[in-house]
């Protein structure tokens, strides 16, 4: 482009002054004719590289995705909040119908109270067990005894040892009564222990699970995240909403570290010479004929295009637009009671110590763009 404008200027050179001959072309004109677009190169040139300018400012806010957190889909019983009015943090926006989530409650809290009634029972079911086991114990200790008698009697002839087998098989049978007579005990402790006391398992599992199902309940109930206001209610009552889908955006008040700022996309043969706490100016649209003093919070070192996603193949780097990459730069506003609304469009300029001269005209430039704003803002 620079090569076309230099033929152009020449070609205008020559049909002025060789071709036509309008001006008598003296040494003096002859000068500024060569010497004047070296000039206007060279300010372009320091304009780009110390004084950077964005025809991409915009006004950015945060959005909450606000989504019920029920553990399951319910169905929405109120809207409570219209779209732009200032709101608290706390207050309900809307509700989930309750009632479903209500009677998982009751149903775990009945299913609690009846598996801790059901103690003295199973209390009565262990001491019973346990003298099962006692008499076991007591049966299997006479039946050795008798045993011992039968083998000595054996050993001179006074019994058969037919006897002696009957009395090694009664033994035998006593063992395995007293084994399952105490694995009979062992269970009736087990479920003992677990349906008693706050340290049974059963009993903590349902009461985790009423935990679960009171916060559902409470869920129900969906409120504002912060200090804000809802741009846009798109839900009504009747509506079907999934546990975790985002149904409503909410705007959080900006705090006084982010207030009054807004992005600008630099080209990356510019962006080198935007640097934190350099001066800016802005300009907007929607404010003609005006331009607002900034200064650079910071600035950022990637892009998305820059980014390796990780996953389980090697990454593909493929060819990108390099001459569509642009920087962001976080300005901050000098003015705290200027009112920018989200989304709004203008352009900016920063400046730095270097080549003074082209900082003015791009100053000068800036004017003459926030001065043609009267004509065309509509856009």
């Amino acid at each position: 482009m620079p090569w076309l404008l230099l033929l152009v200027y020449a070609a205008l050179i020559w049909l002025i002054f060789v071709k036509l001959k309008c001006i008598h072309l003296a040494l003096p004109i002859a000068i500024v004719l060569a010497v004047g677009p070296l000039v206007l190169f060279y300010i372009a040139w320091a304009m780009r590289l110390y004084h950077p300018h964005s025809s991409d400012v915009q006004a950015l806010r945060r959005i909450v995705e606000v989504a019920p957190r029920t553990s399951r889909p319910g169905r929405v019983t109120e809207v409570m909040v219209g779209a732009n009015n200032p709101l608290k943090r706390g207050v309900a926006l809307f509700t989930v119908d309750p009632q479903p989530f209500e009677f998982e409650v009751d149903r775990l809290r009945a299913s609690l109270a009846a598996l801790q009634q059901g103690a003295p029972e199973l209390q009565a079911a262990l001491d019973k067990a346990i003298a099962a086991r006692k008499h076991a114990e007591a049966q299997t200790t006479l039946v050795l005894e008798t045993y011992e008698q039968q083998v000595e009697f054996g050993s001179f002839g006074a019994v058969s040892q037919a006897a002696v087998d009957a009395a090694k098989r009664n033994l035998e049978a006593a063992v395995q009564s007293e084994a399952d007579a105490r694995a009979a005990e062992e269970r009736a402790r087990l479920e003992l222990t677990s349906a008693s006391g706050d340290g049974g398992t059963a009993v903590a599992l349902l009461r985790q699970q009423l935990a679960d199902a009171a916060n559902d309940l409470a869920e129900t109930k969906v409120i504002a995240p912060c200090d804000g206001f809802v741009p846009s209610i798109d839900i009504l009552p009747g509506q079907i909403v999934g546990a975790g889908t985002a149904v409503v955006p909410f705007v959080c008040d900006v705090d006084e570290e982010t207030r009054d700022t807004f992005v600008a996309t630099f080209p990356q043969g510019a962006y080198p010479g935007v640097k934190a706490g350099a001066a800016a100016e802005v300009i907007f649209p929607m404010y003609p004929g005006r331009v607002f003093t900034a200064k650079v919070a910071d600035t950022t070192e990637i892009t998305d295009s820059g980014q390796i996603r990780t996953g389980g193949i090697v990454a593909a780097i493929t060819l990108s637009s390099a001459e569509l990459t642009r920087f962001a730069v976080i300005l901050k506003l000098d003015d705290p009671n200027l009112r920018l609304l989200a989304g709004v469009h203008g352009e900016a300029a920063v400046y730095t110590d270097h080549a003074p001269l082209a900082g003015k005209f791009r100053k000068s430039v800036i004017r003459i763009e926030t001065t043609i704003n009267y004509l065309f803002s509509g856009k």
